[in-house]
């Protein structure tokens, strides 16, 4: 095969490629996805009844919250607004050093994580070990 047909057949692929490539990449005209989102760690938590393991099961409460609302916010700013939904804040790390806290569940508890006294990451709900 001589140079001007690699060449001319490597454009042709790159071509189709780069065609691939914009084809897969979505428009602002596409629908959101439907569905729950799965990571979202919400506040408060009820008990279902159920057991898992011998576990009780608990799954959000019907006016829980997102406790994602709570990352850069001021820990005493986002200790109100947890208190407005019926939950409370567990230090579990501040400033890079692990902090005591309960082991015993309680589905109104959020742990956060703080720098300079600000949240900067959600451990959990519920807590228990």
């Amino acid at each position: 095969m001589e140079l001007a047909d690699r060449r001319r057949m490597l454009g042709v692929a790159a071509a189709i490629a780069a065609a691939i490539t914009l084809a897969g990449c979505g428009g602002e005209d596409q629908p959101e996805p439907a569905g729950t989102d799965l990571a979202t760690l919400r506040c408060p938590l009820v008990a279902t009844g159920e057991q898992a393991g011998g576990v009780e099961r608990y799954e959000a409460a019907e006016d829980a919250f997102d406790t994602a609302e709570l990352i850069g916010e001021p820990l005493p700013d986002a200790e109100a607004k947890a208190t407005e939904h019926g939950c409370g804040i567990v230090v579990a790390k501040r400033d890079g050093e692990g902090q005591p806290v309960p082991t015993d569940v309680d589905p109104t508890l959020i742990y956060v994580y703080t720098e300079d006294d600000v949240v900067t990451d959600i451990e959990g709900v519920g807590g228990g070990l």
